[in-house]
């Protein structure tokens, strides 16, 4: 169990104009939250500039992608932007990678598509030896390269990967600086995600000290807990059409929403928590899991309203801190 936990706050994905995202980031900030974070959808503002923009806009929360899609730029340009906007913050980025909607993705930009257990593997192998050796040069079967870099660069710049299948949560434990989760339950976390991390780990000759694990919760206050819920089944629903998250939520113990391909009550409340004894006992639970870092992702009504988003970022943030006080 960590000795703190940290939390963060989701500051995109609401459909919030940039105004809204600074607004968001500078709460969390001013709130005492560790970090921000920025998802980035196949049909949204490209999120790297928004990182840029975050880093002279606050001081002091680390700002995070979670995650930025490896098919939209090669690796050596990958680090190189993140070290460039890690050295305007002063070195506060996180780069979080993924493989995002890989299939809209390749559609989208025009590639070809990678297998993802191996081409994963040669990504973060190139992003990560440009950012802690300052050079890279790599020829793998799906990415190569080739490149110094003479800018300012932080070794440590923590490199993540996002991830909840077993076989990328490996890769994750063998190569990366930790790993982003996502629609994942603290007893998923604890029985599945661990086992795999731990295979990684092995592959290293242990844990990293500064190895972290994230846990993405969707959350909401409001007055209307079961109106959240119901919006919130609807996020649920364009999951269950997707292979990857049907396996997912399986491995979860959720078969009968899987079967019926409808998001059931059962579902609906393991994965997201409304109400502030609701946020409570997810956050212990996902601490004694094991997690390093909560971010927190504005659910049910609070997603589509800048002002109770505010309120479940600050409402999680305290409750953070009492989980920590004796």
């Amino acid at each position: 169990m960590p000795d703190r936990l940290k939390v963060g706050a989701v500051v995109d994905g609401y459909g919030s104009s940039t105004r809204a995202v600074l607004e968001m980031a500078e709460h969390a900030e001013k709130t005492g939250m560790d970090s921000v974070w920025l998802s980035q959808m196949p049909n949204q503002r490209e999120v790297g500039t928004v990182v840029a923009g975050l880093a002279v806009a606050t001081q002091r929360v680390s700002i995070a992608s979670a995650v930025l899609p490896m098919y939209t730029r090669p690796p050596v340009i990958m680090a190189q932007s993140a070290m460039t906007t890690d050295e305007l913050s002063g070195g506060r980025v996180v780069l979080g990678l993924g493989l995002g909607h890989r299939g809209v993705g390749d559609w989208m930009v025009g590639s070809r598509p990678v297998p993802p257990v191996t081409g994963t593997r040669e990504y973060l192998t190139i992003v990560t030896s440009l950012i802690r050796e300052g050079e890279v040069s790599f020829d793998g079967r799906f990415h190569s390269g080739h490149a110094a870099y003479s800018g300012q660069r932080r070794e440590d710049l923590p490199v993540l990967l996002g991830a909840f299948g077993p076989k990328m949560l490996e890769v994750a434990g063998e190569l990366a600086d930790g790993v982003i989760l996502w629609m994942c339950t603290p007893e998923y976390v604890s029985r599945h995600a661990f086992a795999a991390l731990r295979r990684g780990w092995q592959r290293r000759g242990g844990r990293p000290s500064t190895f972290s694990v994230v846990a993405m919760m969707h959350a909401g206050v409001s007055p209307e807990p079961d109106r959240d819920r119901e919006v919130f089944a609807r996020l649920l629903s364009s999951y269950l059409r997707v292979a990857t998250y049907r396996k997912l939520f399986e491995a979860s113990g959720f078969t009968e929403a899987v079967a019926a391909n409808r998001p059931e009550d059962t579902i609906v409340r393991a994965l997201a928590s409304f109400g502030g004894e609701d946020i409570g006992r997810r956050m212990a639970e996902y601490r004694q899991a094991g997690v390093d870092e909560i971010a927190v992702v504005a659910a049910g009504t609070a997603a589509g309203s800048v002002a109770r988003c505010l309120d479940t970022l600050a409402a999680a943030n305290d409750i953070a801190r009492a989980l920590d006080s004796p």
